[in-house]
């Protein structure tokens, strides 16, 4: 297991386990590529490190497709872990069959698996004819459900769970394919081949980490019996290898195009033979679907297949093929197979009456956190962040560590983050502290705060401080230099007092630990000059100078 790395409210996972989706420290740069990638706002660097929100997160695995530095890690199943099984089964993806061109067939695919060391291989295309059979079913049985949505991806299920609840109720209460392929096979397949099932481990070859749930997740119902998520990356290199020389004497495919196609978006809207079906595929297209269906719109439609990635699983973060490839692939695939089912209609109505599609548990809304429980402190606090909005700048830069300007007030409001992270707050607050403090305006109040030795000129220390100067080129300085300006220098000489006089300086400070020669001094005071003496470097008094707000 990996260990949490806990700051504030925030987290980020070392080593993998837990979450799905985690960022390795050592190879994150903070370059916001992911805050900005995110539409859950579940990301926040701090101290130039990234960290996932995971309340927050869906697993859609964008902030993965975007890092540039390989930072961001999907924990999924190690192939090798099969080995520690007496009876493994893969149950692949139909999308697993697009990955290795044309000429590769899915049977070649679903052979090449065993050839991995599984004991059986199941066809999940096959399975994904009988979902959408009983999917139909369902929406038959129950004609006031409308629309019903598919369970299928579970980075749309969490999505409902987190921001609309109100539309848990629409999604449709039969066991995703893997889910179910797994169910079968532990509870009838184990049986019929006389296997403990105990003894049996079901691994789901994924596209996707958001199939690897815990305990906490919404949709962990997927989860007794599924025992090991392996993508798509971990196992191609692999299979690659079993393709070669493959002997093809069995015949392990069942499936038609109509399984096939539940690898592209559109592919279980096309099987699902109900009146008014719509498919959409992509975050915020699949955000403003549910946007519309919360507000009482698409009241006509029977049928939703929602996806975050585009095109469907063939556009999954862990796919290895080019999605439009990959949908090149299994478009041929259909065609060559045939989008008319062989599925047993009556087999699979028998099925349903016998439960084996039902959910074993219900999902849970996770709304995220209140402001704050009590609605009026919540209200207080909503005005609160609406109020510091209004004073920042309203960019995305990210600098600040939030993805934008609101979300960062509303972490500054929640104790979560503070002003001063946001340089543009903090050059804000300092100007506001200058204007409030005008006692620190004066040469004799900067030489007692930062402990200068007046070495002479004392009868100017009164002058009033505008700015601050840095400079050992006596024309720089009369050619940049402002009235009223603290001039930092390691110049000595009498002519500074010169150009002090002609600038109307507020005065010289000798920095380095430097003292003015004698002729300087005498001519200090003959001008009423302060000249002020530093131990430290021009750099560092520039910055305490700084502070100051000077």
């Amino acid at each position: 297991m990996g260990q949490w790395i806990w700051l504030g409210t925030f987290a980020t996972m070392v080593g993998g386990g837990g979450h799905p989706v985690w960022i390795d420290p050592d190879k994150c740069y903070g370059c916001v590529l992911c805050l900005r990638a995110c539409s859950m706002k579940a990301i926040r660097i701090h101290r130039g490190v990234a960290h996932i929100l995971p309340e927050r997160c869906v697993q859609c695995g964008d902030c993965f497709r975007v890092c540039p530095h390989g930072a961001i890690r999907c924990h999924t199943t190690p192939l090798a872990e099969v080995a520690r099984y007496k009876h493994a089964v893969a149950a692949a993806s139909p999308t697993l069959f697009s990955q290795f061109g044309y000429k590769v067939t899915p049977n070649q695919v679903l052979l090449a698996l065993r050839r991995l060391g599984f004991d059986q291989v199941v066809d999940m295309g096959w399975l994904c004819e009988m979902n959408s059979a009983a999917m139909e079913e369902h929406l038959l049985r129950h004609p006031e459900l409308r629309p019903g949505i598919s369970p299928s991806c579970p980075a749309v299920v969490r999505l409902i769970a987190n921001r609309y609840p109100s539309l848990l109720k629409n999604i449709l209460p039969v066991l995703p394919p893997r889910v179910f392929a797994a169910k079968v096979i532990k509870e009838r397949m184990a049986q019929r081949l006389g296997w403990p099932p105990e003894e049996v481990a079901v691994f789901h070859i994924a596209p996707c980490a958001a199939k690897m749930a815990g305990p906490q997740d919404p949709v962990v119902m997927d989860q007794p019996h599924v025992d090991g998520v392996i993508s798509f990356s971990e196992i191609y290199g692999p299979l690659l290898g079993a393709l070669q020389g493959l002997e093809e004497k069995t015949t392990l495919q069942k499936c038609s195009g109509a399984g096939i196609a539940w690898a592209m978006s559109g592919g279980q809207a096309a099987a699902v033979n109900v009146e008014h079906t719509l498919d959409v595929a992509g975050f915020q297209e699949v955000v403003n679907i549910l946007e519309m269906l919360e507000a009482g719109r698409l009241g006509d439609l029977r049928f939703l297949e929602a996806h975050v990635c585009p095109d469907g699983c063939l556009g999954g973060p862990l796919v290895v093929e080019n999605r439009y490839r990959a949908k090149s692939v299994t478009l041929r695939q259909i065609r060559r197979y045939g989008v008319l089912s062989r599925i047993n209609r009556q087999r699979v109505r028998k099925m349903m009456d016998e439960r084996l599609f039902d959910w074993e548990g219900g999902i849970t809304p996770r709304p995220l956190p209140p402001l704050d429980p009590d609605p009026r402190q919540a209200i207080l606090k909503m005005k609160a962040i609406q109020a510091l909005t209004a004073l920042l700048p309203g960019g995305e830069c990210g600098i600040c560590g939030a993805p934008d300007c609101h979300t960062f007030a509303s972490d500054v409001i929640l104790g979560q983050a503070r002003e001063q992270d946001c340089p543009f707050m903090k050059n804000r607050a300092r100007a506001l502290r200058a204007r409030e403090e005008p006692s620190m305006t004066t040469v004799r109040e900067i030489a007692e705060q930062l402990g200068l030795e007046v070495a002479a000129g004392g009868a100017g220390l009164d002058r009033a401080v505008a700015g601050g100067y840095a400079s050992d080129l006596l024309s720089d300085v009369m050619a940049n230099a402002k009235a009223g300006s603290l001039w930092l220098t390691i110049q000595a000489h009498q002519n500074v007092v010169a150009v002090a006089v002609l600038k109307e300086l507020a005065a010289v400070v000798l920095v380095g630990g430097r003292r003015p020669a004698e002729d300087t001094a005498a001519k200090a005071e003959a001008e009423g000059v302060p000249i002020l003496v530093s131990d430290q470097g021009a750099f560092e008094l520039a910055g305490r100078l700084h502070d100051l707000g000077i």
